[in-house]
């Protein structure tokens, strides 16, 4: 995964399953939408509904610069979990030492586990 960093002024749009910036002399750059974690904008960027709705499907946040290089804003994508239950159980286990303990006595277990597997499969191939 990668973050692209775009400084030049043009337009940013969706181009079949991928995202172009094409800049004002009409050069232009596909980004690779797989390969992409997020997309920082520089330069004096338009771009629209189309573009976002896209980005925000492949979990694509875009943060907007302004042209002296300070940070203006962001479009963070939806949660996938939209439901506070989640949010409200963790910090109910969190509030009761007893569950706390518990699910951190998991986390080691879980842990150790893994380690001794991993050992136990290097020991057999003579390392």
């Amino acid at each position: 995964m990668q973050s692209y960093y775009l400084f030049s002024s043009g337009t940013l749009f969706r181009k079949d399953n991928s995202i172009r910036i094409q800049r004002d002399d009409g050069e232009y750059k596909d980004l690779k939408i797989e390969v992409t974690r997020d997309i920082y904008l520089f330069g004096e960027i338009t771009l629209n509904s189309k573009c976002l709705n896209y980005l925000s499907q492949n979990r694509i946040p875009v943060h907007l610069f302004n042209f002296y290089g300070f940070y203006t804003g962001s479009f963070y994508p939806r949660e996938t979990n939209v439901s506070g239950t989640l949010l409200v159980n963790q910090v109910m286990a969190f509030e009761d030492k007893y569950t706390r303990l518990r699910l951190a006595k998991k986390f080691v277990e879980g842990a150790s586990y893994n380690i001794l597997r991993n050992l136990k499969y290097y020991s057999r191939r003579g390392k």
